[in-house]
């Protein structure tokens, strides 16, 4: 990417989770600006998602891993410690997070999962261009480097990091001001060590991010006040679409404005914004071919 130029990836993340987020990826990558989309394979509704993804080439392909709050792909027997009888992760996030940090020996069971996900995108003949982590545990400091090292293994360029400016980020919409600051703090720790890990493996990375601070909050009146504050570089989007906000989607977020994000990927004002602030949209399978060239 030429030196100061603001180009911006729009990412809809939970792509599998539901029927409903499924339509709205592809209706927003037909009809709106959506590029990228965050495949969860061992989803509900991940069978559809990826004859989708089949019947979209153009559509940026990457794996959202999970290890919390949804459903593995390796049976229970396989990774006894990670999952319930039934094949699900946990559901508390920080605890989470806590048992893996201080439990180095789940990690070969991490990785074997990691690993099966990533290859249930590859044994559809699809081509994964960037990886993340359902509620951004990729950038878990025990996980960062397996994950990484994943990429590397299975020739994936690219990875999501989680750098947000919340000053930017609040001034665009009300936002959670009591956890913002630790929230944004704690991700940019993480994303400095995971951007080393990736600088090392060759990877691809985006500059900066907005999605955490106003997850399931992407509206167009949000989006239309944060475009002209982002700065040169690349700028990650990420949001949570659907066409209607179904069971499965009420259950695993019930406050988010789905609709309205599916919305703000279709607006017409949001592209006429592009355009007037010469804000280049891309993705990251356009980076990873470009750096490729240099």
């Amino acid at each position: 990417m030429r030196e100061g130029v603001r180009a911006v990836i729009f990412t809809a993340d939970d792509f599998g989770l539901s029927p409903a987020l499924n339509h709205a990826v592809a209706l927003a990558h037909r009809e709106g600006v959506l590029r990228c989309a965050s495949l969860m394979p061992g989803g509900p509704a991940a069978a559809e998602a990826l004859v989708l993804a089949r019947e979209l080439p153009g559509l940026c392909l990457g794996v959202h891993l999970t290890l919390c709050q949804g459903r593995a792909v390796l049976i229970p027997q396989a990774i006894p410690d990670l999952v319930d009888v039934a094949g699900n992760f946990p559901q508390h996030p920080a605890a989470t997070g806590w048992r893996y940090f201080f439990q180095p020996r789940l990690l070969p069971q991490i990785r074997r999962e990691l690993a099966a996900q990533i290859e249930a995108v590859l044994n559809q003949g699809l081509t994964p261009w960037f990886v993340n982590g359902h509620l951004n545990l990729h950038l878990h400091p025990c996980l960062a480097p397996l994950v990484v090292d994943l990429a590397r293994e299975y020739r994936i360029p690219a990875l999501r990091l989680v750098q947000e400016d919340w000053r930017a980020s609040l001034a665009a919409g009300a936002g959670r001001p009591a956890s913002s600051a630790a929230l944004v703090l704690t991700f940019a720790y993480l994303s400095r060590r995971a951007r080393r890990l990736a600088q090392d493996a060759g990877l691809v990375f985006n500059d900066h991010l907005f999605g955490l601070l106003h997850d399931g909050e992407m509206t167009e009146e949000y989006l239309l006040g944060l475009l002209p504050q982002l700065k040169p570089g690349v700028t990650e989007i990420y949001s949570h679409p659907a066409v209607r906000a179904d069971a499965d989607l009420l259950r695993a977020a019930p406050r988010y404005r789905r609709t309205e994000e599916l919305a703000a990927l279709l607006s017409p004002r949001l592209k006429e914004t592009l355009d007037r602030l010469k804000i280049v949209p891309t993705d990251f399978r356009e980076l990873a071919l470009e750096q490729s060239r240099t």
